[in-house]
Formats: structure tokens, C-alpha cells, sequence
């Protein structure tokens, strides 16, 4: 049975419809007192490794989240094999067990919302320092670490619990990059000084703090729940990936994305959508990773996208998701990834797909991955799934125009 979230449960816990009609001094003050999330806050606090900038924040109470992937059990359907294994425990988001929500958005069948995250990573603190907002440059001779805050935030692909990227129509997932646009700028053109500091490594000065995006599916990939849905983390800490690509823009002279889309192969080309690019990268750590990559690198995030870019965007990364999944399964592994929509400084708008094709290993801790696939085989096996699922698409198009 189709387990689903009612529209009227989501908007009895909503403090907002829309989050563009919530003044920021609201959705800030709501998340400060929330009692709840000051139960599971975080620590507050964000350690550097001095060896090559990755960052680590603190939360223990994170343990304590309700999982629904620990207890899972194999579908017996082969034709379910593009849906995530039926869960054992009880959703809690269909049970209505959501945090209070702040953006509800109609689709086709159900709809999609974004709610506080009760096991943040990122809360408001009382007193914000005057840090430098390069860490690199930090000064910290006693180890106590540089604050990190701000908000951590759930957005629910769908209130339809079987409903994820792979089998979104086309136009809901589009409403799902809409809503994840709106918040994105939201927080980031937030008109108060809560991220005053870390603004001043933009380039845009009227930007604050940093938006990251990310999706992690199935156990493998870190997903606690079976319910499809991304991370939204709006913080005063710009995580290494991303100052990485800060970094490459300023050696090079030009974004890490164009760099891609000028160098990399043309044998490793995927699919060109016109505005976008699905590509292997070069240099690949691990069977079916790809980069999704806008050509033009001045657009950074994803508020500044039009509609046709929006698109293209939603059917790139449907496509590539159902690529890594029905691979992963003619592969005998249970399908699992991250998604991470690189965006911010320097960067040149990007989704990376990380699938969790191989395991990490010791040489991978220290930086020399082994890849048990070629980039150039992998290429093509994805462009042949890809352009079958092209195929078919046209032929039901052209069958239904007929009738």
C-alpha cells in the first residue's frame, strides 16, 4: 500500500506556506527557541584538519535519530528493483512525525516540503565572533576550534513515500528545484548581520554564508531514512569541497567547471542537454561517477536559473540517478549515492553523483583511490542506458500522438 504524508497534517505543523513570505527574523527566531532542536544541538563548534582543510563539526546526539534503513528486507518483485527496499520500522514522516515545516508545494500526485531538521548539524548560537571567514587563516594556537552555526534543513522529494528523483514525473521534479531555489536564496540575500562574517569570501558581497545542498541514498550512502529527501545546510562554514573550488578559480583563472567542460574528454561525454552537460570525469575514484556541469559558469546557484534551464537541470539528474540505479542492480549491489549540487564562491554550477560502487579502503583514506572500472566503459555504458531511455520516451510520444 502507498504510504503518504496528508497535505492537511503538513499544514497543520506549517509555520509558513512559502518561505519567500517569511521574514528571515522569523524563520531565525523560530528555529533559535525551538525546543526540540536545542535537545539535539549541535556542539557549536568546527575543527580543522591542519593537513588538508577538512573540517569537522560535532553533534552526538545525532546517534539517537530514528533510523528506517537499519531494518530493511529485499522486494522479491524484480520490477521493483528502481525502488528503495520496503522499510520494516514505521515512516516517521508519514506518520506525520515531521518537524515544523516552512515551505509546502503542490505537485501532479502529493507534494513536496521543506522542514527543520530535528538532528541538526548547523544551529544558531548566541554570540557570533568576529572569525576570519578563510580558516585556512584562522588563528587557533589553543585547538578550541572556530564556531560553526546556522540552520539545518529537510526537503521531502515527495509527502509520497515510494516517490523519489528516479520516478518523479518531470514536472514535480522541476517544483523541486524551484522550492530548493527559493530557500537557497532566501538564506542567502537574508537582509540581517547572522552571517555578516563569511560573506566577505564571496563574490557577491551581498551574499551570507553558504548554502550547500546534498542528497544521500540508501544505507550505504549515510541515508537514516527510507523517505526521499535532500540536505539543506546554511552555515557560516564553507566546507572544503566547495573552498576547493574557490581555490581552483583563483590558481586557474576560470571555474573548475569550465575547466571540465573545455578538457575533459569528448569520449567521456555523457549526454549534452543543450545548457548542461553529463559527463565521467577523467579522473574517476569510482565506477558510474559523474558531473552534471553548466556551460555557462557565471551562473553559481541555482536561483539564477530559468525555466528551461531548470529543465534541463531536472532531467539530467533524473537520468543520471536512473542510471546509476538500474546499473547498480545489473551489478548485484544495492543502489546508493550521493548527490552534492556544488554551487557559491568561484564556482561554476555543478552536480556530482558519488555512487557507492566500491568500498573505501586504506589507500583511499590517504588519498590514492583504486578504481575497479575504466572511465572510458563506463561512459559508454551510461550513454547507451541513457539514449534507450531516450528512445522509449520518444516512441511513447509518438504512440500517444497517434491514438
Amino acid at each position: 500500500m502507498t504510504q503518504a504524508f496528508s497535505l492537511d497534517v503538513a499544514r497543520q505543523l506549517a509555520i509558513s506556506n512559502d518561505i519567500t513570505t517569511l521574514q528571515f527574523e522569523q524563520l531565525l527566531q523560530h528555529i533559535s527557541n525551538d525546543p526540540q532542536l536545542k535537545l539535539f544541538a549541535p556542539d557549536g563548534v568546527c575543527q580543522i584538519d591542519p593537513r588538508n582543510g577538512n573540517l569537522v563539526v560535532y553533534n552526538s546526539a545525532r546517534a539517537k535519530r530514528p533510523m528506517t534503513h537499519a531494518a530493511t528486507r529485499a522486494s522479491s518483485q524484480a520490477t521493483d528493483h528502481m525502488a528503495h527496499h520496503v522499510a520494516e520500522k514505521p515512516c516517521p514522516i508519514c506518520n506525520g512525525q515531521s518537524a515544523d515545516i516552512i515551505d509546502i508545494a503542490e505537485q501532479s500526485e502529493g507534494f513536496t516540503f521543506i522542514s527543520k531538521n530535528l538532528y541538526p548539524i548547523f544551529h544558531p548560537i548566541e554570540y557570533i565572533p568576529d572569525e576570519l571567514p578563510d580558516y585556512f587563516q584562522h588563528q587557533d594556537p589553543y585547538h578550541q576550534g572556530r564556531a560553526s552555526y546556522g540552520f539545518h534543513l529537510l526537503q521531502w522529494t515527495s509527502s509520497i513515500h515510494e516517490r523519489d528523483w528516479h520516478n518523479l514525473p518531470l514536472a514535480d521534479a522541476i517544483i523541486c528545484l524551484r522550492r530548493l531555489a527559493a530557500v537557497e536564496a532566501t538564506l542567502l540575500y537574508q537582509p540581517t548581520d547572522f552571517m555578516a562574517q563569511s560573506g566577505k569570501l564571496m563574490e557577491d558581497k551581498q551574499v551570507s554564508g553558504y548554502v550547500s545542498i546534498i542528497k544521500n541514498y540508501g544505507a550505504s550512502a549515510g541515508a537514516s531514512l527510507v523517505h526521499g529527501h535532500q540536505q539543506i545546510a546554511y552555515s557560516n562554514i564553507l566546507p572544503q569541497h566547495f573552498f576547493n573550488n574557490l581555490c581552483f578559480r583563483k590558481r586557474h583563472d576560470r571555474a573548475f567547471s569550465q575547466y571540465m567542460i573545455e578538457e575533459n574528454p569528448a569520449e567521456l561525454l555523457v549526454k549534452d542537454y543543450g545548457e548542461l552537460q553529463l559527463m565521467v570525469p577523467y579522473f574517476m575514484k569510482r565506477p558510474l561517477d559523474m558531473l552534471l556541469i553548466f556551460k555557462d559558469c557565471q551562473k553559481r546557484y541555482l536561483h539564477q536559473l530559468d525555466d528551461d534551464e531548470l529543465w534541463q537541470l531536472a532531467l539530467g539528474i533524473q537520468q543520471a540517478i536512473r542510471a546509476i540505479m538500474q546499473l547498480m542492480t545489473d551489478m548485484g549491489m544495492e543502489p546508493a549515492f550521493n548527490m552534492i549540487i556544488n554551487n557559491g564562491p568561484g564556482c561554476g554550477l555543478y552536480v556530482e553523483f558519488l555512487p557507492k560502487t566500491q568500498m573505501m579502503g586504506g589507500y583511499e583514506q590517504i588519498g590514492l583511490f583504486v578504481c575497479q572500472a575504466n572511465p572510458y566503459d563506463n561512459a559508454k555504458t551510461l550513454r547507451a542506458h541513457i539514449a534507450a531511455e531516450d528512445a522509449k520516451t520518444v516512441a511513447i510520444a509518438g504512440s500517444a500522438s497517434t491514438d
